[in-house]
């Protein structure tokens, strides 16, 4: 499943652009990532890259050429603040990037020569060791920009894209739209599971409540659909998935817990219209899927995660509960700054995930709590302790975040600046005002070794009508 080399048949059709119709075929895509593939810097050892995403072809061109000259890429989604890049470009320094957000201000950084545009490459190129194994690197906690990166090779790519392609059934006649970014792993497996087929992907940067999304997927007569928890619970209230989407055979969900009401809804709905759901789960640190649950299976097990991916295994910790998994996709480690990247395989196919779970008599397994410290926000993980971190600089005073999936509480205790630290907080995080809600209290509650006491803010926040346990 060497899906980079784009070897399939070279008038079948790639990709599909929904703002102008504009068809590339396998021949089309193969030529241009050659292209690209040529001109990114030669610097006589591995390169590091930085492709600023959105879900348009040069993007997918430039990654797939990243891929294929041997680079070690770093993906970002274009939506990334200023101040958040600049971290990045600080801590990592790439030799390369790829924007297509216009004159990007890239300090250090000229445009590149070749013609190829969007390319900007470093004018003082800095001695780096990067493993050879070491293929890409995506944000481990997506709203907070974290500098931490998951540490994946070209073997983790093609084991996740294989799996996924296998229990999904993936044919060359599927149409996958982009309803995701592609810096994100659950959309990015979408791609790669796709091209790994010779199948067809229909490139938007539309959201995917917006009607022009719907009229896309339809006109494209798209086969495929994946989402996170909130878009399916925004699409089952707005009715769109009443009538729309009549070309689909799947739909998948990934990227947080959906509650088992909305799963019911749509299972009920899937039979209706002669489509599978799939629910999923999974971690950037498995590249992207880790287990699913059948379709067919799919009514009995509600608000279970399912059984491993193909070539994967999972278990419980007896001592701890904790989940475990194992397989081919599992990253080698991770990136907190340049020197990182020398680093081998570090876990050795094997991921402790930091959720709790449960197994059921039938082999499926259940999520029943978190051991580590973080939130799903519209499908993608926010890492509260970074965010916590990235709010005490700006705004200097202790900040302490909580919360459920898709609702991030802070607490303060000088309430008389709630409404700048709410600006502060959807501004840099770019989430919506109501996904936020800053709580003041008397004073923080600590343990008695000083650390901040989150069971009892989480208590002192349902005291205040907040609804965070549930």
């Amino acid at each position: 499943m060497e899906f980079w080399k784009v070897a399939h048949p070279a008038d079948a059709p790639a990709a599909i652009d929904t703002r102008t119709g504009k068809v590339w075929c396998y021949r089309d895509l193969l030529r241009e990532v050659a292209r690209v593939e040529t001109v990114l810097p030669q610097l006589g050892r591995k390169s590091l890259g930085l492709l600023f995403t959105q879900n348009r072809y040069e993007c997918l061109v430039t990654y797939l050429a990243a891929l294929r000259s041997g680079s070690a890429l770093i993906l970002l989604d274009s939506s990334l603040s200023a101040d958040l890049l600049s971290d990045f470009l600080e801590t990592y320094q790439p030799d390369w990037i790829f924007s297509l957000a216009g004159p990007a201000p890239f300090c250090g950084y000229q445009v590149s020569s070749s013609g190829v545009s969007g390319l900007f490459v470093r004018q003082q190129i800095k001695d780096l060791r990067i493993h050879p194994d070491l293929a890409l690197l995506l944000t481990t906690s997506g709203s907070t920009g974290s500098p931490k990166l998951v540490r994946l090779t070209l073997g983790n790519l093609a084991a996740n894209a294989g799996s996924i392609s296998k229990y999904l059934g993936l044919t060359p006649d599927e149409k996958a739209i982009t309803s995701l970014p592609i810096s994100y792993s659950y959309g990015l497996s979408v791609v790669n599971s796709h091209l790994a087929v010779g199948a067809s992907l229909v490139l938007t940067d539309v959201g995917v409540l917006q009607r022009e999304f719907w009229d896309a997927l339809d006109g494209q007569r798209c086969t495929s659909f994946a989402g996170v928890p909130y878009t399916y619970q925004m699409l089952l209230q707005t009715g769109l998935l009443k009538t729309k989407g009549a070309s689909l055979r799947a739909l998948t969900q990934a990227g947080g817990r959906l509650e088992e009401r909305f799963i019911g809804q749509m299972y009920q709905l899937a039979l209706g219209r002669g489509w599978k759901f799939f629910v999923m789960y999974g971690q950037t640190e498995a590249t992207a899927r880790i287990s699913y649950v059948p379709f067919e299976h799919l009514g009995d097990k509600i608000g279970s995660v399912g059984v491993a991916i193909p070539n994967g295994e999972l278990s419980v910790d007896e001592a701890t509960e904790e989940l475990i998994y194992q397989g081919p996709n599992v990253m080698h480690g991770y990136a907190e700054n340049r020197a990182d990247l020398a680093k081998g395989d570090e876990l050795h196919g094997v991921l402790r995930t930091g959720d709790l779970a449960r197994l059921d008599e039938d082999g499926y397994f259940y999520i029943t709590g978190r051991l580590k410290r973080f939130l799903k926000m519209f499908g993608k993980r926010f890492n509260l302790d970074d965010a916590e971190k990235v709010l005490a600089r700006r705004c200097e005073t202790v900040v302490a975040c909580f919360g459920r999936d898709d609702l991030l509480l802070a607490a303060v205790e000088d309430g008389t600046n709630r409404s700048q630290i709410h600006t502060t907080i959807c501004e840099a995080f770019a989430l919506p005002r109501p996904a936020v809600r800053v709580v003041a209290l008397p004073s923080l509650p600590r343990t008695p070794n000083g650390k901040l006491d989150y069971k009892k803010l989480a208590e002192a926040a349902e005291q205040r009508g907040e609804a965070v346990l549930g």
